[in-house]
C-alpha cells in the first residue's frame, strides 16, 4: 500500500477527493469490509445528506455544480444503503444557493401604494 492510495477517497457522486488520516481511513475500510468496497461505495457527507433527503443523483450533481466527466452512474445498492442507514443526518437548507431576489418581489402592492400616496397627500 502506498501512502497516497491509502489516504485518498474519491466520492462516486461528486468526484470530490478526501485526504483522510490513516486512522480514519482504517476505520472506513473496516466498516466497508475491504479497500475495494470502500472505494466502490464512498460518498461524501454533503452528497450523502442530500440523497437521504430524497434528492436524485443527477440533482445532487446539479446543485453542487459537479462536472460529470469521468463519473459513472451510482449503483442502486449504494443508494439503497444510504437511504436505509440509521445514522443521524443534519438536514441543511440547500435552497440558499438560489439568489433571494429571484424568489421575492420588492414591488409594493398597488393597493398599498395608493393608500400610502393618499396618506402623503392628506398630510397625515
Amino acid at each position: 500500500m502506498t501512502t497516497t492510495k491509502t489516504t485518498k477517497l474519491k466520492c462516486i457522486v461528486t468526484g470530490k477527493q478526501l485526504i483522510a488520516t490513516k486512522e480514519y481511513y482504517t476505520r472506513k475500510v473496516e466498516k466497508a469490509g475491504s479497500e475495494e468496497e470502500l472505494h466502490r461505495a464512498y460518498v461524501c457527507r454533503e452528497a450523502k445528506n442530500m440523497i437521504k433527503q430524497g434528492t436524485s443523483i443527477d440533482r445532487v450533481r446539479e446543485i453542487l455544480n459537479v462536472k460529470t466527466d469521468g463519473l459513472g452512474t451510482v449503483p442502486q445498492d449504494i443508494i439503497d444503503e444510504i437511504m436505509q442507514s440509521n445514522t443521524k443526518t443534519n438536514f441543511r437548507r440547500i435552497n440558499n444557493l438560489v439568489n433571494i431576489n429571484s424568489m421575492m418581489s420588492t414591488a409594493t402592492d398597488p393597493d398599498v401604494r395608493e393608500y400610502i400616496d393618499n396618506l402623503k397627500r392628506d398630510g397625515r
